[in-house]
């Protein structure tokens, strides 16, 4: 049986995985190392047998737990190549300067994860990778972007990323915000109206400290933070860690979810 989640979203309810994840993760423990090999090198997602990202998280978190080697060596190293397989498109050459620099980084942040899990300030941060994979990567992934771009003395917002996904795992926000802050700038249109009521409840609905990320970072367009200690930002009006904003907006995103097709 998987081991329980710790981490809690804003309303103190624990992460809870989903029914699909749990099953694989209960049929992946109880198989040998020649069947889970077998397992990992399924590469089409819509096949029965395909180890979601979540499933492959909870692994790579197991063998370090336990010290095993192993299970580490054998899981880890599949979860990153499908990442740099989403990476390649996301960030590709050519568009942003030193790009393979970008996503070598983003890896070793991801790795660093893994390193750091179980102790720091955020002991059970993983615990997101195993519920929502993709939307968890994805801040990862932009917050890498945008580092990189402010050390260049450059600015990148979220529209300026691809939005294809390379696994085909379901991102049920995928941009979304992007698209949205964008709405907010323009004159309104016909379609934008009709939409923009049912989602600005939806906002209004939101916990506190998620609608105020939500408004700062998407609507009013405050960087989530900046290395500049001068610089205002969200995270300098909530006064918090930008990677707390960072999770204010994932957890928002996922409330968020059914208006992705609105947009």
């Amino acid at each position: 049986m998987a081991r329980p989640l710790r981490n809690t979203d804003s309303d103190g309810a624990l992460y809870t995985r989903p029914t699909v994840v749990e099953v694989q993760i209960d049929q992946a423990i109880g198989l040998s190392r020649s069947d889970l090999g077998t397992r990992l090198s399924i590469t089409d997602h819509s096949h029965p047998a395909y180890l979601r990202s979540e499933c492959l998280v909870h692994l790579v978190r197991e063998g370090r737990r336990t010290d095993d080697q192993q299970l580490m060596s054998s899981v880890l190293p599949v979860l990153l190549a499908r990442c740099e397989a989403n990476l390649l498109v996301k960030v590709p050459d050519g568009t942003l300067p030193d790009a393979s620099g970008i996503r070598q980084q983003i890896l070793e942040d991801l790795t660093d994860l893994f390193v750091l899990d179980g102790g720091g300030d955020f002991p059970d941060e993983l615990d997101f990778y195993e519920c929502r994979f993709n939307l968890a990567f994805r801040s990862l992934r932009i917050d890498g972007v945008r580092r990189a771009m402010r050390r260049r003395g450059r600015t990148i917002r979220t529209v300026d990323l691809p939005t294809s996904d390379v696994s085909g795992e379901p991102d049920a926000y995928e941009d979304a915000f992007a698209r949205v802050s964008e709405n907010f700038k323009v004159l309104p249109t016909q379609e934008w109206d009709v939409f923009r009521e049912p989602f600005v409840k939806a906002i209004e609905a939101l916990p506190d400290d998620e609608r105020e990320a939500v408004i700062l970072v998407h609507v009013l367009g405050y960087k989530e933070e900046s290395e500049n200690p001068d610089e205002e930002t969200a995270a300098t009006r909530c006064k918090c860690t930008g990677r707390t904003i960072r999770n204010r907006l994932s957890r928002a995103a996922a409330k968020l979810s059914r208006f992705k097709e609105d947009l």
